[in-house]
């Protein structure tokens, strides 16, 4: 276990999730299916489903796969398989939310699913509403990570400095879109490994039993 760590929180901070292995325990769905997508469309291409982890959809897409035959049966793909998906909660951050929302800390979740599966979402976890009263999803923006576009629309909703927000994240993608919006990372090595996240940022946790929340 990684020795705990002391998140201390001002009036000023405002703290940012992304959803898909931060939130819920969900990457290994995506793993499994651009494993296969990969293996079927880009045999030439190692760990694809690495590779593409935390970018966007359309970018997906549009880098990699071209026809819109191929498009379309990848679209087809992904809706049966989120239709299947569960949301387990990442250990303690049901609790984290909870405090946070308790101490009234700035909070926003911001994800590169479309609006259509936090639909689905609600429907299985209504409670994350409670949780979260602002959302940028990828049809908030144009451009999805590794561009800043998402954190930095998040910023401005909660009319919170970038400087100011501490976002938490476990892709490669998100990581690098959050330091080029100026903000903290901490890294749930929910998807990489600590030796992989450790070259990114200076905060690594395993889960949210990790991380002790200080308010002043």
């Amino acid at each position: 276990m990684i020795s705990e760590t002391v998140l201390n929180i001002t009036k000023q901070n405002a703290l940012l999730f992304d959803l898909d292995g931060v939130i819920f325990d969900t990457e290994h769905f995506y793993t499994e299916f651009w494993s296969e997508e990969g293996r079927k469309y880009c045999p030439e291409i190692e760990n694809f489903a690495m590779k593409i982890k935390g970018h966007g959809l359309n970018d997906i897409m549009n880098e990699y796969f071209h026809s819109q035959e191929i498009q379309a049966m990848i679209h087809a793909d992904i809706k049966i398989m989120e239709k299947k998906m569960t949301f387990p909660y990442i250990a303690g951050v049901e609790d984290f939310l909870k405090t946070c929302k308790a101490k009234n800390i700035a909070r926003c979740l911001v994800t590169s699913s479309k609006i259509e599966k936090m639909e689905r979402v609600f429907h299985q976890r209504p409670e994350i509403k409670d949780y979260f009263a602002n959302m940028v999803t990828s049809d908030d923006i144009k451009r999805s990570k590794p561009a800043p576009d998402c954190f930095l629309k998040a910023a401005e909703i909660l009319n919170v400095e970038s400087k100011n927000c501490i976002v938490f994240e476990d892709s490669l993608a998100g990581i690098e879109a959050a330091k080029r919006a100026n903000m903290r990372v901490i890294a749930l090595s929910t998807t990489y490994s600590a030796d992989v996240l450790k070259k990114e940022v200076d905060t690594i946790i395993e889960d949210f039993t990790e991380l002790a929340l200080q308010t002043y």
